[in-house]
């Protein structure tokens, strides 16, 4: 785990010649937190990292099975089919399609939409499939999703970008940039290779994996399992 306070020493380092994050001043210190976070969030965009992923569990909580679904503040997408109880009983797996799509599917489909957006917050509007047109009250829902980082403000925030060479380098590339110094290009190349071994080894499967090959139409959207089904 690294926290702030250490990246700023790392890039203090470079910068400064001088680790001792004490010796930085308020306003450096400030300006250089802004560009940190700016580059997690870069290295966030870059990827459907895996140490983003979670998972959210709630339950309609109106009499009439409400099915409009206001979604965690930290979401950024979805990051697989929700599974929802829709009718009190059969859990099923749901497909996510845009608004604009609606008109190809029946009243009678079990399908939702993500709307919204990251200013004012993300929600799912489902549609059950079922008479009423409402989920069961108390329909259990589980929604897998990718989410954001959490803003660094404090010194003692750990990141969560797992290779913190990645903000040390491209900030003091981003600081050199500013001060219009010719050796941010070296920099900038070089935070860029880190986020490309970060990509590769995200999605190079390990030698443990069951995701280490390619997976049919059947495995991906039905659950289903070769030698067992």
């Amino acid at each position: 785990m690294v926290t702030v306070d250490e990246i700023q020493s790392r890039i203090a380092s470079v910068l400064d010649q001088d680790e001792d994050t004490d010796n930085i001043s308020s306003n450096d210190y400030s300006l250089r937190l802004k560009y940190i976070n700016k580059r997690e969030q870069d290295w966030a965009e870059a990827g459907r990292w895996q140490c983003l992923y979670k998972e959210y569990h709630t339950l309609t909580s109106t009499n009439s099975g409400n099915t409009s679904i206001a979604l965690p503040a930290d979401f950024r997408d979805i990051a697989s089919f929700p599974k929802i109880t829709y009718d009190g009983s059969t859990t099923k797996e749901f497909p996510i399609i845009r608004g604009q799509e609606e008109g190809q599917y029946l009243s009678t489909d079990r399908y939702a939409k993500l709307l919204g957006n990251p200013h004012g917050g993300y929600y799912l509007k489902v549609n059950p499939g079922t008479s009423s047109g409402q989920l069961a009250s108390g329909a259990s829902i589980y929604i897998p999703f990718i989410s954001v980082p959490t803003s660094l403000a404090s010194p003692a925030d750990i990141v969560t970008c797992p290779n913190a060479n990645y903000l040390v380098t491209g900030v003091i590339s981003d600081v050199w940039e500013a001060r219009e110094d010719a050796r941010f290009q070296g920099k900038r190349a070089e935070a860029n290779q880190i986020l490309i071994n970060m990509l590769e080894r995200e999605f190079t499967p390990s030698e443990a994996s069951a995701d280490d090959r390619v997976k049919t139409v059947e495995e991906t959207k039905y659950s289903f399992r070769i030698g067992r089904d």
